[in-house]
């Protein structure tokens, strides 16, 4: 008799002690992360951080989602989250995760009375000028980020205009971040935010919005779902995604800037659709920025064809061919090789141009001319005359497609 209650003793303590996790848990759930909080933005590490711009503006920025309760930030490994900045939804992207950041940190100070922001200051007061000094410092850590693969005087002079020309990363008053020292460790942690203001959307790269920094925190535009929930969408929608996609391979290739930007990650949920319809990415820190006036070695006159793959379910690149040639196939190869041809390695039907009707193959002699931009058969062929091909033959489809839905409409 003894023994059984005991027993019942136990179960009721065991309920009770489960009841009591289970209520505090609810209890630790109902706090949500402070976006405005030093301790989420950490501004204080500044100029070791990503801006100090968008500051004042944090108190507006309201987390969303599961990602915005205090107790599931240890689960949120890539450190992104969504939210809403006066009605809008935004993203709101710490770039790192907060074991990367500590181990960023500690490349910079080697000493341990070493402050981070001091070591920023140092480095970037250490040459002739801040530019000279910003070019060592981009040669030494050119293998840790696709943007700065190719580093060269011009596109730190760029960067530089482009911080001191827009004030979203770096605040025009007094005491703020110096442009020069968010630079060098922005390049050390993420570049995302340097492409977003060095080619920004307002002057049409295919590429979010960027609101602002603070900190170590940036905040974009949510630009829409990812390509992948197109898959399997109508015939007429995924040719126009595929249209948009060869697009922007085109643009970033080439374009008045003389810059080429390579896509090293083209993977579909790096992409986004925007709710008007237009494609873009949407995941940046996998941009390599190269291009007619990088750096001219020999053979740079000589298009860079990518003939061989070293994986087929990869994207393959050699970041030395990238920088030493004006130009290069790379981006066709990415869009209709990763993509859009029936062998494409990120995607699971097939490729965005699966199941192409019969009667508008027979017309247009699309499966025959993404055969082509996806591997070329000999040296007559090449991407950049089928990537060309196959956009003007996609756009008749969609005009015929559109003068036909207009008849019936009629």
């Amino acid at each position: 008799m003894a023994l059984i209650r005991y027993s019942r003793a136990r179960w009721r303590l065991f309920w009770l002690l489960t009841s009591c996790v289970f209520l505090y848990a609810i209890f630790l759930l109902s706090f949500h992360i402070e976006p405005a909080s030093e301790a989420f933005h950490e501004f204080h590490k500044c100029p070791a951080c990503f801006g100090d711009a968008f500051c004042p503006h944090m108190h507006d920025v309201k987390l969303t989602g599961w990602y915005s309760r205090s107790l599931l930030r240890f689960f949120n490994v890539k450190n992104v989250f969504m939210g809403e900045l006066n009605g809008t939804r935004v993203v709101v992207k710490k770039l790192a995760h907060d074991d990367e950041f500590r181990e960023v940190d500690r490349r910079w100070c080697r000493s341990r009375r070493c402050n981070v922001a001091s070591a920023v200051r140092s480095t970037v007061d250490s040459g002739q000028s801040h530019e000279a000094a910003l070019m060592k410092h981009l040669f030494a850590v050119r293998k840790e980020q696709d943007m700065t693969a190719c580093p060269s005087s011009r596109l730190i002079r760029r960067m530089l205009m482009m911080l001191s020309y827009s004030p979203l990363m770096v605040a025009r008053r007094q005491g703020a971040s110096r442009a020069a020292d968010v630079l060098a460790y922005t390049v050390t942690v993420n570049a995302e935010p340097l492409l977003l203001q060095t080619f920004p959307r307002m002057d049409d790269w295919p590429f979010p919005t960027l609101l602002g920094s603070c900190g170590r925190t940036i905040v974009e535009t949510y630009e829409g779902e990812p390509l992948s929930n197109f898959e399997q969408a109508s015939w007429t929608v995924r040719a126009n995604i595929s249209l948009q996609l060869l697009d922007m391979a085109d643009l970033m290739t080439e374009n008045p800037t003389q810059y080429a930007l390579y896509m090293t990650d083209v993977k579909h949920g790096q992409l986004c659709r925007e709710r008007s319809g237009r494609s873009e990415a949407h995941r940046l820190g996998k941009h390599n920025c190269g291009g007619p006036h990088a750096e001219r070695r020999p053979g740079w006159k000589q298009w860079l064809e990518h003939r061989e793959e070293m994986c087929h379910d990869c994207l393959s690149f050699n970041a030395e061919d990238l920088c030493s040639h004006s130009a290069s196939d790379h981006n066709f190869y990415a869009v209709c090789s990763g993509m859009l041809a029936p062998r494409a390695f990120y995607s699971s039907y097939g490729g965005l141009m699966h199941d192409i009707p019969k009667s508008v193959d027979e017309q247009y002699g699309l499966s025959a001319l993404l055969a082509m931009c996806d591997q070329p058969r000999n040296s007559k062929e090449n991407r950049f005359v089928a990537s060309r091909l196959l956009r003007r033959a996609l756009d008749r489809v969609l005009r015929a497609t559109t003068t036909t839905s207009n008849d019936r409409a009629l």
